[in-house]
C-alpha cells in the first residue's frame, strides 16, 4: 500500500469526522493532563484535540505523519495564538526514536492513529518495536495512554469494501482476491487486546489498564455520512480505479451498508466501531 500521508484532506476530516476528537472524553480521563504535564500527540490529525488537551497541560507537541494534516493543526495553533501547542511532521511508525529527545515528554498520548501506525508496519515485530520505540523516549514513571480500533472495528464496512473493490477489478477483467486487497489496499491493522498486551510488556510497560469497548458511533452529515466517510478515510481502498470507477464503487458500499447502518428514521449512520483503549507506565 502506499504511503497515506499526503492523501489526507484536513477539509475532509473537518467535514467529515470531527466525531473523532469528541467522542474523547474516556481516553482524555485515561490521561489526566495537568499542568506539570508534558505531552507528545501521536497521529494527532488537526489538532483539535491537542489544542483542547493544552489548556489543562505544560505543553502538548502536536504530530502526525500527514504534513497537510500538519499544517492545518498548525493554522490553528497560529489563530488561536496558542503558545504551548507545537506542531511538527513525525511518522509513528519508524520516526518516533529518531525525532523525539529522550525524556522530553513524561506523557505520550494518541487517538484514533495506532490502527493506522499499525497498519502501516508489516508485521507484529515492527508493531512491537514502534512500541518499544515509545518506551524508551520517555522517562521512569511515564505514562502511554491510547484509543485506537480494536479487533472487530467497523466489520460491516470492511466487508463492504472488500466486495466493490472485487466487483470493480472483476469489470476490468482483473481478479482482485481478498489478500491482495488485505496486502495492498487496507490500511489498518485492529490488534487484538492479547497482541496489545504481548506487546506492551514486552517493552517494558506495567499495564494500568486495558479494555476493549463495542461503542457504536454516529456519522456526521445524515444521509451523507456514509459517502463523507468512505471520501475521508476508505480512499486507500479505491487506489488504481478511475475517477468515475470511484465514485461507483462508493455509492455501491453505500447501498449495501444502507440496511445494516442507516436508521431510516433517525435520518443518521451509525457505524460499528470498536475501540481499543490502554494505559501503561514505565517503571
Amino acid at each position: 500500500m502506499s504511503n497515506t500521508g499526503e492523501q489526507w484532506s484536513p477539509s475532509n476530516y473537518v467535514t467529515h469526522a470531527s466525531f473523532v476528537p469528541a467522542l474523547t472524553s474516556r481516553v482524555v480521563s485515561l490521561l489526566a493532563p495537568t499542568r506539570a504535564d508534558n505531552i507528545l500527540d501521536l497521529g494527532a490529525g488537526d489538532g483539535i484535540l491537542s489544542i483542547a488537551i493544552a489548556s489543562q497541560a505544560a505543553s502538548v507537541h502536536c504530530t502526525d505523519g500527514s504534513r497537510p494534516m500538519v499544517e492545518y493543526a498548525a493554522s490553528r495553533v497560529a489563530e488561536g495564538n496558542i503558545a504551548n501547542v507545537t506542531t511538527e511532521v513525525i511518522d509513528a511508525s519508524t520516526q518516533v526514536k529518531e525525532q523525539v529527545p529522550v525524556g522530553k515528554y513524561n506523557k505520550v498520548f494518541s487517538n484514533a492513529a495506532y490502527h493506522w501506525i499499525f497498519g502501516s508496519l508489516p508485521s507484529n515485530e515492527a508493531r512491537a518495536k514502534a512500541i518499544q520505540d515509545v518506551y524508551d523516549i520517555l522517562p521512569q514513571g511515564g505514562q502511554f495512554v491510547v484509543e485506537c480500533g480494536g479487533h472487530g472495528n467497523i466489520g460491516e464496512i470492511l466487508v463492504a469494501l472488500v466486495s466493490v473493490v472485487k466487483s470493480a477489478w472483476a469489470k476490468k477483467g482483473v481478479d482482485k482476491t481478498y489478500a491482495d486487497i488485505k496486502a495492498k489496499l487496507w490500511p489498518w491493522y485492529f490488534a487484538t487486546n492479547d497482541e496489545i498486551e504481548e506487546w506492551l510488556k514486552a517493552a517494558g510497560f506495567k499495564i494500568e489498564l486495558l479494555e476493549r469497548e463495542y461503542r457504536p458511533t454516529t456519522l456526521n452529515n445524515g444521509e451523507l455520512g456514509m459517502k463523507g466517510w468512505f471520501d475521508t478515510f476508505g480512499f486507500t481502498f479505491l487506489e488504481g480505479l478511475t475517477e468515475e470507477e470511484k465514485h461507483a464503487s462508493i455509492a455501491e458500499a453505500v447501498e449495501l451498508l444502507r440496511g445494516a447502518d442507516w436508521l431510516e428514521h433517525g435520518g443518521k449512520w451509525v457505524v460499528g466501531y470498536v475501540r481499543c483503549r490502554f494505559k501503561a507506565i514505565k517503571e
